[in-house]
């Protein structure tokens, strides 16, 4: 009889090496997805957030213009006259303040003046305010009251003749409120308030730590030091220096015969030039409207907007909150010459040691940067 031979099968599985050789291509392909993903995921946020701030500086825009053409037609005799008295009241000849034989001078701060109730930053500005619908200064998360401001200035305030924007105009990715106080914020595309600064003269003369000869200093009114680097990290397209060494950045476009500045060389106490940029804004500096996100980091590297006294402390007590009467100039002690305050965009003194690179300021979002 003869003997069936069965066919043997080789169930020889796997090695060790094959199975590792796989999972680590599935793990590779599967970073590879992953951070794809998250790439796009960056890219869609930073789109969206840079539309958000599109949308918003065209309004506002559109605002600051209509300011512009009223306040060049406007009788502004009263608030003129306001001005000049509250400052005698409030400090006499301790402050030598030349206005008598300039009506620049005047017409300056009180076009400064009315910019500031129109456009406010903060809530201790709200006296100022011509509107009673500015909403109350309290309770409020200090980091995001300009960007609750800027909300109510586009949707709550008419600004010489325009009016306000509906609800609707912004979506829900647009608008949020993330301290849960009742008062809507912008937010970016990271879902955090974006920062609003009407004068970030500060940007341009930052004037703090181991960059203190940024500062506007009486007797020199063009002293910079490399300092363009911070501005053109966020701001786009800022006019360069003439070739004989003018730099255009020390033009105040509401004052630009620099009555300010021309005021203060006339002091020699050297109260009045920080006393006039603690009020207003550094006297002989550019400036224009900048709304700020702080980018996929987090890190603002700027001052705070509501922060006064250059300590970027949300609990600070803004000085002008009870002081500061309707279209007039409050009594205070401004800080030193230099001292950067966050309002006007001062650079954040924690980093002045870093690199431009390596600076938080570098990946931030603006209205000006393109």
């Amino acid at each position: 009889m003869m003997r069936q031979v069965r066919p043997q099968f080789d169930r020889r599985g796997f090695t060790l090496v094959e199975v590792l050789v796989v999972i680590g291509l599935i793990a590779f392909l599967l970073s590879i997805t992953i951070g794809t993903l998250r790439n796009a995921i960056g890219i869609a946020r930073q789109r969206q957030t840079e539309a958000t701030i599109l949308k918003i500086h065209g309004l506002l825009q559109q605002r600051v213009e209509a300011f512009d053409r009223a306040t060049d037609k406007l009788n502004l005799n009263a608030p003129k006259q306001k001005l000049v008295t509250d400052f005698n009241q409030n400090y006499g000849a301790s402050y030598y303040l030349d206005y008598t034989n300039d009506s620049r001078l005047i017409d300056a701060l009180t076009r400064k003046q009315l910019f500031q109730s129109r456009f406010p930053q903060t809530f201790a500005e709200r006296n100022i305010s011509a509107s009673s619908t500015l909403p109350p200064a309290s309770p409020h998360n200090a980091k995001t009251q300009s960007s609750a401001l800027l909300y109510w200035i586009l949707t709550s305030s008419e600004i010489f003749g325009v009016s306000p924007v509906d609800d609707s105009e912004f979506s829900a990715t647009e608008v949020q409120d993330t301290d849960g106080d009742g008062l809507k914020e912008f937010v970016d595309g990271w879902g955090r308030p974006l920062r609003f600064y009407r004068w970030p003269t500060m940007l341009f003369r930052p004037g703090n730590g181991t960059i203190q000869s940024g500062a506007l200093v009486p007797g020199n009114p063009t002293t910079w030091d490399n300092t363009r680097s911070y501005a053109n990290a966020i701001w786009s397209g800022l006019p360069s220096i003439a070739s004989n060494g003018f730099d255009p950045l020390i033009i105040d476009p509401d004052d630009p015969a620099a009555q300010m500045y021309l005021a203060s060389t006339k002091d020699s106490t050297g109260k009045v030039l920080p006393l006039l940029q603690y009020l207003f804004s550094t006297p002989s500096t550019y400036h224009a409207f900048l709304v700020v996100s702080a980018g996929p980091d987090g890190i603002l590297g700027l001052g705070e907007p509501y922060d006064y006294d250059g300590s970027n402390d949300p609990n600070q007590t803004p000085p002008l909150t009870a002081t500061r009467p309707t279209f007039g100039i409050p009594a205070v002690t401004p800080p030193a010459l230099g001292t950067a305050q966050g309002r006007l965009a001062a650079p954040d003194p924690t980093y002045a040691s870093a690199s431009i690179q390596n600076h938080p300021i570098n990946d931030n979002l603006s209205n000006r940067k393109r």
